[in-house]
């Protein structure tokens, strides 16, 4: 008995019915994922056939009220998603060149990243590529890096630690200062060690902060345990809390001219503990978008 011809391969399937794939399982009816796409129901039905024949398994399930995707056709649907997107991406970064207007860059900071040099180098690279788009969010390191990781950054810049499955350069420190109340014990000293903190309650972010495992650390290693009084939701808000003698903390030195009318004092941190090393991160500088990459290189940490 002659055999059966092998299924086409899968790599042979094209955007089109990708896209009416996914519009079957939004919609959970090849009737109205046609109407959505403007083509004809039996032209749906054969491209989902198709699809089925290439894989090889079931994707949808088909009754009288409509379509649901089987265990094989929800794992495909994660797939699609991501390719849709990295093709939809393509298009505007190839449409850009086109145009003039050449990419975008979705650009994931921290609070610390923003203590030097970047943003005035963000802004020398906008004079100079106007027709590149940069949109900027402002979060915790972790939550920064953790945003590129799962595909919602196209480049990050934080503190210098948590970047595991990142592809990352140096890129400056962020100095650090303790913050005392004006009329506290501290508030002679003209530097001070982290250690001689630790004997008063401090004050910290509330969100995912990875500078608080760093102290954890550095207490660990004094042999000591931090008293955390309150957690907040930003820099200002502990130097506030600071200044009503709620506690101590560690900031951003770069903070303290906008923070001149609290009575608190800024304190340079010495030794190990006395700035945080900042880094720019990718997921691979190979898949990096051209817009991007002339971005890294404009900061120096990418060669064009």
């Amino acid at each position: 008995m002659k055999p059966s011809p092998p299924a086409p391969p899968s790599r042979d399937i094209d955007p089109v019915s990708l896209r009416l794939f996914l519009a079957a399982l939004e919609e959970g009816s090849l009737a109205r994922a046609a109407a959505r796409e403007n083509i004809v129901p039996s032209a749906v039905s054969k491209r989902m056939s198709e699809m089925e024949d290439a894989f090889g398994v079931p994707l949808l399930e088909r009754g009288v009220k409509g379509v649901q995707p089987t265990p094989a056709g929800d794992a495909l649907a994660a797939h699609v998603r991501r390719v849709l997107e990295d093709m939809d991406r393509m298009h505007r970064d190839m449409a850009g060149f086109a145009t003039g207007v050449r990419g975008h860059i979705r650009l994931a900071v921290s609070f610390a990243a923003l203590s030097g040099d970047l943003p005035a180098q963000i802004q020398s690279f906008r004079r100079a590529n106007p027709q590149i788009d940069i949109s900027l969010e402002e979060d915790t390191t972790q939550t920064a890096f953790r945003a590129l990781l799962e595909g919602q950054a196209d480049v990050a810049a934080g503190s210098d630690f948590g970047h595991e499955g990142l592809q990352v350069f140096p890129f400056g420190h962020c100095e650090l200062a303790a913050v005392v109340p004006g009329r506290h014990l501290l508030a002679d000293r003209e530097t001070l060690g982290y250690a001689q903190l630790l004997p008063f309650e401090q004050i910290e972010l509330n969100r995912d902060n990875g500078i608080s495992s760093v102290f954890d650390q550095a207490a660990r290693a004094a042999g000591m345990t931090r008293r955390i009084s309150a957690r907040v939701s930003s820099h200002e808000t502990i130097c506030l809390l600071v200044s009503r003698g709620m506690g101590v903390a560690v900031v951003p030195h770069y903070l303290k001219p906008r923070l001149a009318h609290l009575d608190i004092r800024f304190i340079p941190l010495e030794g190990p503990w006395s700035s945080t090393p900042l880094c720019i991160a990718v997921r691979d500088p190979e898949t990096l978008s051209p817009a991007a990459r002339a971005l890294l290189a404009h900061l120096g940490v990418l060669g064009n």
